[in-house]
């Protein structure tokens, strides 16, 4: 733990050196515990389990807005469990072919397509989204009613099927897989919203084709890849935009969804959007009970699972045109220590450790965060998912 420690602040370091009023190490990085430390405690054993028994496995849920949807402080924590922590890896379950959206992601993986698609966010709906989208735990769907629209997906690991999340504009419409040299006609998938196709070998490469005719439409909210079981399963979803009652009330398969992963861990990231606005217009009484209509959610599907709550990092805020201080930032902070002491979660301080009100202006000026003084830089997400590790492994190693 010591030397993981060591190597983080020292990278650090080197990004920061130019920075006079920037000070941050690995060992500020803790969890905060404003009740009990059970949840944690429970994921903490079946962690060192895991590590043992791969094959019995362990899954973390991080949930958020554009800080997770960018996908590189995600995919940071990926990397140290497996590089850092030499945990057996796991898959990542849920993910969506972005591009087809026009919208950013980590490209982990790699994502083709042609034909017209339309995108729409569940954060902010497009109004030009002909068909109303049945989103999911990813948030996000593309259409299309293109005769030779298709996609294609090249996963960093070999699957053995695939579930494709979505519909069609009738029973008649059903996507076929590429796979190697099958063409497989998906199944109506018995347990989640969409089509399921199973391959007679492991691939790592597949296209999609809807194989519209005129008149039809073809929409896809997701895609769960078929992994091997066991190991750190670090799944991640993120929409830009996204408040705590994005996924409890625009998302109506969420629930559905989220039971096919049933996390032992969830890491909850939600707080930025609910907050930008003026300090008059922010209820921290409603934030905290939209909050909790989402937990209950969780819970409904992971009764044991632990919670770990981010708290805001201190950032700016659009106003008329012009981007002002976000002075929220203490406001939040205050409710999540609140809900973790209820839920018997944890807090990692990002806002403390950020250095608190108005820290946002060092951050940019040592190249960790963007001009907007609200979005990271992926030097500076690389660093909170080499933090947040720490933290984590301070009370699982």
């Amino acid at each position: 733990m010591r030397k993981v420690a060591v190597v983080i602040l020292a990278a650090f370091c080197c990004i920061c050196a130019g920075a006079q009023d920037l000070q941050v190490s690995a060992d500020s990085s803790v969890l905060r515990f404003p009740g009990d430390r059970s949840g944690i405690v429970r994921f903490a054993n079946k962690l060192r389990q895991c590590k043992n028994y791969p094959d019995l496995g362990v899954t973390i849920l991080h949930i958020g807005g554009s800080h997770v949807q960018a996908g590189w402080f995600s995919s940071r924590m990926r990397h140290n469990f497996d590089s850092l922590g030499h945990y057996p890896a796991g898959g990542r379950a849920y993910i969506f072919p972005y591009p087809l959206a026009g919208t950013n992601f980590d490209r982990s993986y790699r994502v083709g397509y042609s034909g017209e698609w339309i995108g729409s966010l569940s954060s902010n709906p497009n109004r030009k989204m002909p068909v109303r989208p049945d989103y999911g735990i990813t948030g996000i769907a593309a259409y299309t009613s293109d005769t030779c629209a298709c996609f294609s997906l090249k996963l960093p690991r070999g699957v053995t099927g695939i579930h494709i999340l979505g519909k069609g504009s009738g029973n008649e419409v059903v996507p076929y897989v590429i796979a190697g040299s099958d063409t497989i006609r998906c199944k109506r998938d018995p347990f989640i919203k969409g089509f399921v196709a199973e391959f007679s070998t492991e691939l790592d490469s597949i296209v999609v084709e809807p194989r519209l005719k005129d008149g039809e439409y073809f929409m896809v909210t997701g895609i769960l890849p078929e992994e091997a079981p066991g190991g750190v399963r670090y799944v991640s979803t993120g929409v830009n935009g996204a408040r705590t009652t994005t996924w409890t009330e625009r998302c109506p398969e969420f629930e559905r969804e989220l039971n096919q992963v049933r996390p032992d861990l969830v890491i909850l990231g939600l707080g930025i959007n609910d907050s930008a606005c003026p300090p008059e217009d922010f209820n921290p009484e409603r934030f905290k009970s939209n909050y909790r209509k989402l937990l209950k959610i969780i819970l409904e599907q992971s009764p044991d699972c632990g919670f770990i709550f981010i708290t805001n990092n201190d950032s700016w805020r659009w106003h008329r045109r012009r981007i002002v201080h976000n002075d929220n930032g203490t406001a939040v902070r205050k409710a999540m220590y609140e809900l973790a002491g209820e839920y018997n979660g944890a807090v990692w301080d990002l806002f403390e450790l950020m250095g608190g009100n108005g820290s946002a202006e060092a951050w940019r000026e040592a190249g960790l965060m963007k001009n907007d003084r609200l979005h990271f830089t992926r030097e500076g997400y690389e660093l909170l998912g080499d933090l947040l590790y720490t933290a984590l492994m301070r009370e699982c190693e």
